[in-house]
This record gives C-alpha cells, structure tokens and sequence, in this order.
C-alpha cells in the first residue's frame, strides 16, 4: 500500500514536497539453526564458562564438559588474538553466520570495511575465523554433548513453530505503528535463530545479507524480539537523522544520554539513540506505560533479597561497575543508596525525551500520510 507522506525530502528553505512512501511488507518468518554462531557461542563458553547463559542444566553440563575436555589451546589464542586487534564479539558473529555459507561472505566483509574500519585485514581474519571453527567443528560433533544440543535445537524449533501466528502478529504490529518505507527497511525475511546458550535476557540481530535479519533470542523472551526486529526499522532512520543533526544539537543530545547507556555503547550517539528510541517503544509506549520515576525504582528493588542481588552481581559486569563505584555491596546498601543510584544511572533524559517524541507522533493529525521516518527527520531536531 502507497502512502502520501510530507517532509521527509524536503530541501533546506524550500516548500515541503509531497512524498510516496510504500510500507514494508509482513516479512517470511523462519526458524533455523546457524551452525556457526552456534559454534562461536560454544567456543566463547569454552573460554569462559561464566560466558552466556548460567542457569540451565545444558549450559551447566556444557561448562563441565570444557573444563574436562579443554578446546585446543591454539584456537582460543586465534580468538583472543582477535580481540586483542579489535575485532569484537559482533564481527566474529557475523563472521561465524558466513561458515557453511560461503555466498555471505561478501556482505560480511564489505559491512566490516564501512563500520569497523579499525580491523586490519579483515578477509585474512575471516580465513583464519573459519580454520578455527572447522577444527572445533570436527572435534566437537563427535562428542556425546553434540548430539544433546541437536535435541535442544530441534525442541527450540518445533516451540517456536508453534508461537509463528503470534510472532508474526508482533511484528504485524510493529510494522502498523512504524509505518517502515520498504526503501528504507528492507527486511523480507527474518530468520530467528535457536542458541541453547545464549542468555534468555539478552539477544542480538544481524542485518549483513540483503533482504533477511537474523535475531538470537530466546523463545520466551518476546520482548527482545520485538527489540531485536525493531532495529530493522530504526536503525536506518537514526542513521539519516545523524546526517541532518548538527554539532550542537548532537552534543545536547550526548548529554542526555544516561549513564548506564554510555558504560554499555560507548562514547558515540548512533548506538544509544538507536537503542533509546526501540526501548522506549517496546518497554513503555507498546505498553501504555510511562518513564520510570524514582517511586517506581524503589518499588522494583523492595522485594529483592540479598540472595537475588549477589546473583545479578556476578551475571552482571556492569551492575558490578556501578555498585562498586557507589561503594554498594549488600542489599541493604543498595536500598540505602536508592536515590544516588537512581540519579547517576537510572535517571534518562533521553527517554523522557523519546516518550514526549513518541506522544506527539500518537497526536499526529493525519496519520496515514506520514510515517515514523519522516516524522522524525521533520520534527526531532526541533525538540533539541
């Protein structure tokens, strides 16, 4: 379906023209295993055993099994080699999504030269990635916990099999809301990808191949999916609204950022602009919700127990990092320091900017002429 849409292509100065824009299409949905990423995930386990998921019996079987049958010392080396030169867990994903596939390799290369410049020789480290996976490959498959994953993948599967008609109504709605340009999302297919080990609470998407995002994410976690095939939709948009925002607007937002976003993206505004947008949406404007208040994180935290919070400690290399810059150990030292933590991490001006952002974009009068895209490149700047 066309659409007549204003402002998106205006020129500086000029009259606002009237633009077409045709909304993207409810995407294939599959489900399907990724041998690669699956064996990267296993050998980041083997390095780390506190590495991904914890909690299962699968993922606690598979950490006592690398402590009895140590991964080849050599490869862990090459990783590690690897990360020492800059290449990060994302690239070697994407990397790893390219074994058995030969036909991605140019994306995933090509997609390494734009946005990790820093990676020298990054077709001789792909080389190199795929001698590591193909040795742990031939050693791993003929293990007895080779057989135990292909059985946890197969179930993984067959849920997910059933949940597709719900699946594809999430997206349905996400895709109503958005009004995504098929020029600009270009998603026909998104390939849901089961990994007994990555944490049920986190996930990840990868847009290298032309027309198919990849999501890992758990079956249960629907919130992260929704997060995940968000990405698709407003990760093109951010993308031209940093080319319009200028210096000062760029820095008016940089503070805004929270604390907590900066300590996991980094310095750079593409990245939390990104995620600030998707997660005001998915957490709070999905949900009729509102930004979190003070009030609102004390009654979070008042019925963890200490027993909770050690747990979130070791699971979480970030929380650690902001408990211990507040002096914070116990429980009870988190309740007394609620509203120091909650003014130096939890606080977001960001998102109470989005959630206004959002509430205004819900006001619009005719909502059928413009979509969220040319929404944004015609009214955020002028909240800065």
């Amino acid at each position: 379906m066309k659409y007549f849409g204003q402002g998106a292509e205006e020129s500086s100065g000029g009259p606002e023209k009237r633009v077409t824009f045709e909304v993207m299409k409810t995407p294939d949905i599959v489900i399907q295993e990724e041998r690669g990423a699956q064996l990267f995930s296993l050998l980041l386990k083997a390095q780390n055993p506190e590495w991904g998921e914890t909690e299962t019996p699968l993922a606690r079987e598979t950490a006592d099994y690398f402590r009895s049958h140590p991964v080849e010392p050599s490869l862990l080396k090459t990783i590690g080699d690897f990360y020492q030169e800059g290449v990060d867990e994302e690239t070697l994903y994407n990397l790893a999504l390219t074994y058995q596939h030969p036909e991605r390799a140019q994306n995933v290369l090509m997609m390494a030269a734009q946005y990790k410049p820093h990676v020298k020789d990054p077709e001789g480290k792909y080389h190199q990635f795929l001698a590591v996976l193909e040795v742990f490959d031939q050693a791993f498959s003929s293990s007895p916990l080779a057989e135990k994953f292909a059985v946890e993948i197969e179930r993984d599967k067959m849920e997910r099999q059933k949940r597709l008609g719900e699946t594809r109504k999430r997206i349905e709605t996400i895709i109503d809301f958005f009004k995504p340009d098929s020029k600009s999302t270009t998603t026909r297919k998104v390939s849901f990808i089961p990994d007994p080990l990555y944490r049920a609470n986190a996930g990840r998407a990868f847009s290298a191949f032309p027309g198919e995002q990849m999501i890992i994410s758990h079956v249960e976690n629907v919130l992260n999916q929704d997060h995940e095939f968000s990405h698709g939709i407003i990760n093109p948009i951010v993308h031209k609204l940093m080319e319009r925002l200028d210096d000062g607007q760029k820095e008016k937002l940089s503070q805004m950022v929270s604390v907590k976003l900066k300590q996991d993206y980094g310095s750079g505004l593409y990245s939390p602009l990104c995620e600030e947008f998707i997660r005001t949406y998915t957490e709070i404007v999905a949900r009729g919700g509102k930004p979190q208040t003070y009030e609102d994180f004390v009654r979070k935290i008042s019925n963890t127990i200490e027993e909770q919070f050690q747990k979130f400690l070791a699971e979480s290399k970030s929380l650690k990092a902001r408990c211990d810059e507040l002096g914070i150990t116990t429980m009870d030292d988190f309740r007394d320091k609620s509203r120091e933590y909650f003014e130096r991490f939890e606080k977001n001006p960001l998102r109470d900017l989005m959630f206004e952002f959002y509430q205004e974009y819900l006001r619009r009068p005719d909502k059928d002429s413009e979509n969220f895209e040319q929404f944004v490149l015609r009214r955020f700047s002028t909240k800065l």
